[in-house]
């Protein structure tokens, strides 16, 4: 059996995909076989009349993951808004039966998989039908990705909290951009661990990341130095 975890974001662009690309790196150059989903993805950038999308190319390319992009995103968008305006403005409907399709292939294939939202728990996926909805019935624990400095506390208090109100198990927090030296983000670290009773992981500012140009900069010695992977196995639960 399969196990897995989905990665949340505090809000868009706290670094999301940079977080689980160093994630599956460290996975399998452990020599643990898994695989990345990105259910849903805007913003894909066209290439000789084919959408790519570039947060899963990204991750495949650094985790060396032998999957297709379209086993890995089965829906992915040009338009780079949230999924279900993207959906209605490209009159692509979005249909949940296939995303736990290629969910459930992927589980036949790979041990661990590490599955990345569109933006924060509240994003729709299409009307009436939430990120959070989808991590439910996926049957996920989630890592929730956030910014180290200030108003981190107030987003991620307000994730966490929304997460366990609406039956969602959190495993962990990573604070992005993580400076230990500067005082407001080993405060706001100190406050989230004793807030939640979660541990907070973190990862420093990263150099030469670019996602779109596909430069991977120092994250694989950073998520090495930084991420215990045993902690990573140990929040992942059988799906």
């Amino acid at each position: 059996m399969s196990k897995g975890i989905f990665i949340v974001g505090t809000d868009t662009d706290v670094g999301k995909t940079v977080v689980t690309a160093g994630l599956i790196h460290l996975l399998r150059s452990k020599g643990y076989n898994a695989c990345y989903f990105k259910p849903v993805l805007s913003g894909a950038v066209l290439k000789n009349n084919e959408l790519i999308p570039g947060d899963t190319h990204f991750v495949k390319t650094i985790g060396n993951i032998p999957e297709s992009l379209e086993n890995m995103t089965p829906y992915k968008f040009h338009t780079p808004v949230s999924p279900h305006l993207a959906s209605e403005i490209e009159n692509i409907q979005i249909k949940i039966a296939l995303i736990k399709e290629k969910f459930l292939q992927l589980k036949e294939k790979y041990a661990y998989i590490v599955v990345e939202g569109a933006g924060g728990l509240v994003v729709p996926i299409f009307k009436n039908y939430m990120l959070y909805d989808l991590i439910k019935e996926l049957n996920l624990p989630i890592l929730i990705v956030a910014h180290a400095g200030l108003g981190t506390i107030n987003h991620t208090m307000l994730t966490v909290n929304f997460a366990e109100d609406m039956g969602i198990e959190v495993k962990g927090i990573l604070l992005n951009g993580y400076n230990a030296l500067n005082i407001c983000h080993a405060d706001n670290k100190q406050i989230l661990e004793k807030a939640t009773n979660l541990q907070v992981l973190t990862l420093p500012k990263l150099k030469n990341i670019n996602v779109e140009k596909m430069q991977y900069g120092d994250l694989k010695e950073a998520i090495k130095t930084h991420i215990q992977i045993e902690t990573i196995i140990k929040w992942m639960k059988a799906c």
